[in-house]
């Protein structure tokens, strides 16, 4: 019953994910009043919490309740599928950072907008890390259907 939950969890995390990721480009501009860019810092910070269980449910998966190390270890498949998570969570730092940043700015009464080519970097690695989580996503599902074992 516990690889259930487990299992369960971590699915529920990647929709979270998406939800998460797809709510921060609806509501990401340059030009955020104060609410709206505490309303964006805490979203992302949620993304990263999200991001930390599916990280966490995927290792308990792998050594406790999933098919065994070596059916994912053997596999090139789950290594891609790692190394997307991984670019995407890298990735993700420097949007975070700079939500961060223009809250705590904004707070202070430094209430310039974003410059337009940070804007845009933002919301170009926002839909990047969709594609890399999309990406993974397949590659997880090729893995668990054994593709890339020999």
């Amino acid at each position: 019953m516990t690889g259930i939950l487990v299992a369960y969890l971590h699915f529920l995390g990647v929709a979270g994910l998406f939800a998460a990721l797809a709510a921060e480009l609806l509501l990401f501009r340059p030009d955020l009043a104060l609410p709206e860019q505490r309303r964006l810092a805490v979203l992302d910070l949620a993304y990263g919490g999200i991001a930390t269980l599916v990280l966490l449910t995927g290792i308990w998966r792998l050594f406790l309740t999933g098919k065994g190390t070596d059916f994912y270890f053997g596999n090139p498949v789950f290594h891609l599928m790692g190394a997307l998570f991984l670019m995407a969570a890298l990735l993700s730092l420097y949007p975070t950072r700079r939500f961060v940043a223009r809250w705590r700015a904004l707070r202070r009464g430094n209430g310039e907008p974003l410059a337009a080519r940070v804007a845009a970097r933002i919301r170009r690695i926002l839909w990047v890390d969709l594609v890399l989580l999309a990406a993974a996503m397949f590659a997880a599902v090729l893995m668990a259907r054994g593709i890339g074992l020999a």
